[in-house]
């Protein structure tokens, strides 16, 4: 085990999934687009310089018996945590308070909605961790966080602030909330670029442009699903 992970929190498929309502708009399943968008995530962890080497990769799940849709994940090396709690606020949590229990020093957590998320963006909140700072935040421009990164140190105070705040990462309002409950505790978080999350269908049009013109993650699963779905329409 290495002293740093980096979790992708992958999307439910359940009725509690939130592209629902995005699927229903450009007329497909749900699953449809959440498998492609869980691919690039998983992909896009895994390429962060020394993962698996010397940096865990993980996948937060939900609950499913025997696990077995994720055994591939497991196979591939990936660290499987199990998304357990009555809500999105409640399954971070969870996961995050499980790195602790597991002895990881430190552990970034990006939402299961920024599949094109620039892969420098994770290599920078980790060595943000390293030598600058004991938290790390991205906010979101149409939401409220894609990233929540701490030290094991400052990780029992962010805890009990994500369930006091309701913290979520899809919220659209929220983030001077929690910013101001990180700072009376005397947490001052290093805050990364902005990035957007998939919501609207304009959301996923702005994926696939910036796809086209190298910008972000080449989220190529959902880059080739949009050209399928959406842009042959």
């Amino acid at each position: 085990m290495n002293a740093e992970i980096v979790i992708g929190f992958l999307n439910e498929h359940t009725s509690k999934c939130p592209y629902r309502q995005l699927s229903s708009n450009i007329k497909d399943k749900p699953c449809n687009v959440c498998n492609q968008i869980n691919r690039d995530i998983s992909l896009l962890i895994a390429n962060v310089q020394g993962a698996r080497k010397t940096i865990d990769v993980g996948l937060a799940v939900v609950p499913c018996e025997g696990l077995t849709p994720y055994l591939p994940y497991q196979i591939a090396g990936f660290k499987i945590f199990v998304q357990n709690g009555e809500n999105e606020s409640n399954r971070i949590k969870n996961v995050l308070s499980e790195t602790l229990m597991r002895g990881y020093d430190s552990v970034i957590l990006i939402s299961n909605r920024v599949p094109n998320l620039p892969v420098d963006y994770i290599e920078k909140a980790l060595k943000i961790l390293r030598k600058e700072n004991d938290t790390v935040l991205g906010p979101l421009k149409n939401g409220m966080f894609y990233l929540i990164g701490a030290k094991k140190t400052s990780l029992p105070v962010v805890l009990r602030l994500i369930e006091k705040n309701n913290f979520t990462f899809n919220r659209v309002n929220g983030q001077f909330g929690f910013l101001n409950s990180l700072k009376q505790k005397g947490i001052h978080p290093y805050i990364l670029p902005q990035w957007y999350l998939i919501r609207t269908i304009d959301d996923l049009k702005k994926l696939y442009i910036d796809f086209q013109h190298g910008i972000g993650w080449k989220a190529r699963w959902t880059h080739d699903y949009l050209k399928k779905r959406i842009f042959s329409l």
